[in-house]
């Protein structure tokens, strides 16, 4: 049976509208988020992933609102979050946090390990001086750090150190949301896994949900319990993890575990190659935005874009043909 519904988006938005100028006076959107229904259960983790562009990170920091959404819903254990006023949404950050792709830039240089991890304590207030000092050290040693790196710099650390001071700083309220915005993707191949053991066991020890956000299919592999594909701004295919890996039914989704390379020589994957680049966020097709890419395409496919609908228990696909 599953927990709760912790977070769903009902038909969120986000759309980026170009500079007027002298010689556009009519500037295009860029559809980012265009109609996105989610539910994420808690103590889970949803992996979702796509190619660049298609709006993944974009969807991660619009449900945490640091974008304001264009439309649409964001419910937080049932209350939409996008109608809460400045106090209501001061009190939500304690609850909602965010892991950041580059490690470097989002920690302050000028600042120690100390004031970067306990800064949301005291931003909150929480407890006193010694008692936040003693907090920090606690919060540094479930990342595999320790009291001895309280008053070293960012620069002084080895980029997935840095990773670990950023996701000691995201927990150290233990929240209930976290948005893992490719927190690996910057690190090198031999560290990747023990940041993403580390992630899956601290979020199994407090009961964490992630939203873990990546381009790379064999590490949400890895982390997820569901998977949600992305394209163009559109979640086309929604399914547990084993399931999706197994059965995938959209021709994007099959198209991306195709190209996930084999760790045999004896073995070859079947190989799908798409055609044609991404379309133009800025002029996405009309109907179906995957079309113009797909080897099953009718003329339905141009006129009409095809609902996310279960096709199995637990898996939707946005296809007509699954």
């Amino acid at each position: 049976m599953k927990n709760e519904i912790l977070i769903e988006t009902k038909q969120l938005t986000k759309y980026f509208v170009g500079k007027k100028s002298l010689f556009n006076l009519h500037p295009k959107s860029v559809k980012a988020v265009d109609g996105v229904n989610l539910k994420i259960h808690e103590g889970e983790v949803l992996g979702l992933v796509g190619e660049s562009g298609c709006g993944k990170s974009t969807l991660g920091r619009t449900i945490l609102r640091l974008l304001p959404a264009t439309s649409g819903e964001v419910l937080y254990r049932g209350q939409d979050i996008l109608k809460f006023d400045k106090k209501q949404m001061w009190e939500m950050r304690r609850k909602m946090q965010i892991i950041f792709q580059d490690s470097y830039s989002s920690l302050n240089p000028r600042m120690t390990v100390e004031d970067l991890v306990g800064a949301p304590l005291e931003v909150f207030k929480e407890g006193t001086k010694e008692q936040r000092r003693e907090r920090v050290v606690e919060m540094l040693e479930e990342v595999g750090l320790g009291a001895q790196h309280l008053y070293r710099f960012p620069h002084e650390f080895s980029g997935g150190q840095r990773q670990r001071i950023g996701i000691a700083r995201a927990l150290i309220l233990n929240p209930d949301l976290v948005v893992c915005d490719e927190p690996v993707s910057a690190l090198d191949v031999s560290v990747r896994a023990q940041v993403l053991n580390l992630m899956r066991t601290l979020q199994k020890k407090k009961g964490l949900t992630y939203l873990f956000i990546s381009h790379d299919l064999s590490v949400v592999k890895h982390i997820s319990d569901r998977v949600a594909v992305m394209y163009l701004g559109r979640v086309v295919e929604l399914a547990d993890r084993d399931e999706l890996y197994r059965n995938p039914l959209h021709p994007y989704t099959q198209a991306l575990l195709s190209a996930i390379p084999i760790p045999d020589t004896n073995r070859r994957r079947n190989r799908i190659v798409l055609s044609g680049d991404v379309p133009n966020p800025y002029n996405p097709p009309a109907g179906c935005h995957f079309h113009l890419r797909c080897s099953r395409v009718c003329e339905s496919c141009k006129e009409s874009a095809p609902a996310l609908r279960e096709v199995a228990p637990g898996h939707w696909v946005a296809c007509q043909f699954a």
